[in-house]
């Protein structure tokens, strides 16, 4: 339902207010956006580590995200407000955006597969075939997720009057929080509640993950089309009238190199806001990065001891040279990299890519490994009587309560090849166990963020957008921070409230707060440079990131998790620099219109 009503600040009519139906249609497609880059967010680094990927690398890897949305969305913004066209103004980026993610979704954790037997063994800047491909794949949705966020977020604002834009952009940010949700949570819903594997099998990605990325490509396709066919953009005459324009010819379109010129002419509140973004992001994207292998770190038993990291050690300095330059450089590196692994109150830590190698085959033939397992179960089954009978040795060796049963010294045995596999087997475990973990956590942030869109109209109403912006990027500094300090996976729940707080304010408020300054023909392009805010940011803290965590945390990245929560304390106190009332806002604006409305009418 539209309701017309007269525009205060234009001098032309003002755009009709919309029903709240037609609020969420206008933001359905970017649920399925959203699921897509939960899925990312949440296994991107753990398949790329179970391609062999490092630690300290995994930052320069996300780098394709953010430098892909510092060039595509400003394009895309100015190519949206210069376009119209049978389909609609913002609505044909939307479909091709949605065509291009799905295929990134389907192919990224096939990676293995599309490189095949022969390139396994093909590297190129000491970076394997098989990662090529799957940064590639991850590049390609990165650029499909920005060819579609964009247009979105100038969709509510092209849409809706600026009365409506704190609802509009709350009710995005419900239907993104239940996008990241869904997309966050379906590799442990597949596992845990579908029995579907989240243990990969050598080189390959854990089949819960693999369904995901399916099940988010249709969904994602699925809610673009909805938006397509439910939202009516309006034609150029509406859109002249809206700006006091008479006739539609007077919409002047606007050349590509207008772009810098509007970088250069940006309003002040965006320059301001801009540096809120700065740190904001920068905080949001080391934790995207870094909180698998931090909670795996951190909460999860993931490193082994000085016995257990000697025999591999050992183990792979006695392996003989092979005759392929190429096998015997790779050799050389995985030696080299596991010889500087440092020492940690005694422990070492082991990533998932090591983990796997010294798991399968490395210290004793698998065959050996499971007859000497079902053997040791099926003498003292313990409290898993059932579950051995049930499942295959194989199957029971990918249980963690299993494993540490099994390395029981007071129960079994086992010689000492035996027990250094499944020492290695269980810690790879856990790393899968902390993989589906994060996805939990971040769906639970999601879940908390969507909550608080319902309310975050109503207390900005009360109070203002930017003591709203405020609290809510001091909660999730507090969230972030309080990581370091918990090492039980079920109370990191915790500090998601407050971080859910920050990712619902973030995506609401500094927009809310935006649109009152942009003018209505250049909403696009200036959605798309304020997103320099939000990558640069991000390119910065990918270059960065990972020789800091190496450099000075050792590798142990959740120190550089509670770095990411003192930024988000700074980006709170920054905002206090946008003027705007703490209190009374919704008075003001009131006060504000009523003037206006008197002025035009005398």
């Amino acid at each position: 339902m539209r309701v017309a009503s007269q525009n205060t600040s234009t001098g032309g009519a003002e755009k009709p207010k919309l029903g709240l139906g037609s609020i969420i249609n206008l933001s359905m497609g970017f649920m399925g956006i959203q699921m897509g880059f939960g899925l990312q967010n949440g296994n991107a680094s753990r398949i790329l580590a179970n391609y062999g990927a490092d630690v300290h690398h995994l930052s320069w890897f996300w780098i394709v995200a953010p430098l892909t949305g510092l060039i595509v969305q400003p394009i895309i913004g100015h190519m949206g407000d210069n376009t119209w066209g049978k389909l609609g103004r913002r609505k044909p980026y939307f479909l091709i955006g949605a065509l291009l993610a799905s295929l990134g979704l389907i192919f990224l954790p096939n990676s293995n597969i599309i490189a095949g037997e022969g390139m396994s063994a093909v590297d190129f800047l000491g970076i394997s075939a098989i990662l090529w491909i799957g940064i590639g794949f991850l590049a390609l949705m990165d650029v499909s997720f920005n060819i579609s966020m964009e247009p979105f977020r100038a969709l509510v604002g092209d849409m809706l009057p600026k009365s409506q834009g704190t609802l509009g952009f709350s009710v995005q940010t419900i239907l993104i929080g239940l996008g990241a949700i869904l997309g966050s949570f379906l590799p442990y819903i597949l596992s845990n509640w579908f029995g579907i594997s989240n243990t990969p099998e050598g080189g390959d990605v854990a089949m819960n993950v693999v369904w995901s990325f399916y099940i988010g490509a249709i969904i994602l396709m699925g809610t673009i089309l909805y938006t397509i066919i439910t939202t009516k953009e309006y034609p150029p005459e509406d859109f002249a009238r809206f700006q006091g324009i008479e006739d539609s010819d007077g919409l002047e379109k606007s050349p590509m190199s207008d772009i810098f010129k509007d970088a250069w002419k940006m309003p002040k509140r965006m320059r301001r806001l801009g540096l809120v973004q700065f740190f904001s992001w920068f905080a949001l994207f080391t934790m995207w990065v870094f909180t698998t292998v931090a909670i795996s770190q951190n909460a999860y038993d993931v490193e082994v001891d000085e016995e257990a990291y000697q025999l591999a050690l050992n183990k792979l300095e006695s392996l003989p040279i092979p005759a392929d330059e190429k096998e015997a450089e790779d050799q050389a590196k995985l030696i080299e990299n596991f010889k500087n692994i440092e020492a940690q109150e005694g422990n070492y830590f082991v990533n998932s890519s090591q983990a796997g190698l010294f798991a399968n085959g490395f210290f004793a033939s698998d065959q050996e490994l499971e007859e000497s397992v079902a053997e040791a179960l099926n003498s003292k089954p313990g409290k898993f009587a059932s579950q051995i009978e049930e499942s295959t040795p194989s199957e029971l060796m990918r249980d963690s309560d299993i494993l540490s049963y099994l390395l029981d010294e007071n129960e079994f045995s086992f010689n000492q090849d035996l027990k250094t596999s499944l020492v290695y087997k269980r810690v790879k475990v856990q790393h899968e166990l902390g993989g589906d973990w994060t996805g939990v956590l971040f769906g639970t942030y999601n879940a908390i963020a969507t909550l608080f869109a319902f309310l975050i109209t109503f207390i900005a109403i009360r109070t203002s957008r930017k003591f709203v912006h405020i609290i809510s990027l001091l909660a999730g500094g507090l969230g972030l921070i309080s990581m370091l300090f918990i090492h039980d996976p079920t109370y990191l729940l915790l500090p998601m409230i407050g971080i859910g707080f920050a990712w619902a304010s973030i995506l609401t408020m500094p927009y809310a707060l935006l649109i009152d300054s942009l003018p209505p023909a250049k909403m696009g392009v200036y959605m798309g440079i304020f997103n320099f805010f939000i990558v640069i940011p991000q390119i910065v803290n990918a270059l960065v990131g990972g020789p800091i965590v190496h450099a000075f945390f050792n590798n142990y990245a959740i120190y550089y998790l509670a770095f990411g929560g003192v930024l988000f304390v700074i980006a709170a106190l920054l905002t206090l620099r946008i003027k705007e009332p703490l209190f009374g806002e919704a008075e003001i604006i009131k006060l504000r219109e009523e003037d206006a409305l008197k002025k035009s009418t005398n």
